[in-house]
């Protein structure tokens, strides 16, 4: 049974050294800036003891998009993720009770339109394998240790960092909704924003053929999203980004995406862990549609 003595709190930016701590201590690459994001668009919750945040648990909910032919709209996802607990509190049904505080939220009637998904470590999949959670697909993240930019590859399309931000901005937003199925349009503008020479389109006549964004991290570089129409092009956006950085950088690759992940480790990257997606389908509500593009690496098990 969870233990009831840490006491339920809505943290706020006075708590970010606290947040901060608790990803740091399960080894997570999040920086001040990621958790001050993430307080500020998602719905937070924590356990404290002793003035300490001992657990933490985070909703991000993604609006629907309109789907193609009829328009009709599909289901909103609430994405769950920073499901963490300090190392010397575990065992106490921290993650439990705040996991089972977030699922109670997402069924009152005023959240039925969110479909509840999460990216599962080995560890967490039983967890929510009992909870309801079933599989949807498998994603591997790569690292890198010790990378050090180098002259790019010759490459077919124009790979630039947005210089219409506006207009570069619409691209990025339409081909995240082809390969996400939700609009995070507010995360997408943020990590534009956050490292702009790392921002890239692919073009060829003014047509997009992919993005890829980046974002820095607590101990690497994080590649992702990338969303491209072929793994040729998803190979020319992630051998721009990595002829920028020097330093560790981490690359969340679908395990369906092998051209890419043989290209990725050819290039001396290694696997450092597998995740699961997992979705809670509500049996009164219809299931997400398979999306038309599957991207070439994800934004992140914290943002999806």
């Amino acid at each position: 049974m969870p233990d009831q003595a840490a006491m339920l709190i809505e943290p706020t930016l006075a708590d970010l050294d606290g947040l901060l701590a608790l990803s740091a201590a399960a080894h997570w690459n999040q920086t001040r800036d990621d958790w001050a994001w993430m307080l500020a668009h998602g719905r937070t919750r924590a356990l404290c003891e002793h003035n300490t945040l001992v657990a933490s648990t985070l909703v991000l909910p993604w609006p629907a998009i309109a789907t193609q032919p009829s328009h009709s709209t599909a289901a909103s996802l609430a994405w769950i993720s920073m499901v963490l607990v300090l190392p010397e509190h575990r065992g106490k049904g921290h993650a439990t009770r705040l996991l089972e505080e977030s699922l109670a939220w997402l069924r009152e009637p005023a959240q039925h339109h969110l479909l509840p998904v999460l990216d599962a470590t080995p560890a967490g999949r039983p967890v929510y394998l009992k909870l309801g959670f079933s599989d949807q697909w498998g994603f591997t993240r790569w690292e890198h240790r010790t990378h050090r930019r180098a002259s790019p590859s010759l490459h077919r399309h124009d790979l630039t960092a947005p210089h219409d931000m506006a207009r570069d901005a619409l691209v990025v937003h339409k081909l995240d909704r082809l390969a996400f199925g939700a609009d995070r349009s507010l995360l997408l503008d943020s990590l534009m924003r956050r490292a702009p020479s790392l921002s890239l389109v692919a073009r060829s006549r003014e047509q997009a053929h992919g993005f890829l964004l980046a974002r820095p991290g607590r101990v690497a570089t994080q590649l992702g999203p990338l969303v491209a129409r072929d793994s040729d092009t998803a190979i020319e956006l992630a051998d721009e980004a990595l002829s920028r950085i020097d330093g560790a950088v981490f690359i969340d690759i679908p395990d369906s995406q092998r051209k890419f992940a043989d290209w990725v480790a050819s290039r001396g990257f290694v696997p450092q862990r597998p995740f699961t997606r997992m979705s809670l389908i509500n049996p009164n509500q219809a299931s997400q549609p398979a999306p038309p593009l599957t991207p070439f690496a994800v934004a992140g098990p914290e943002l999806g």
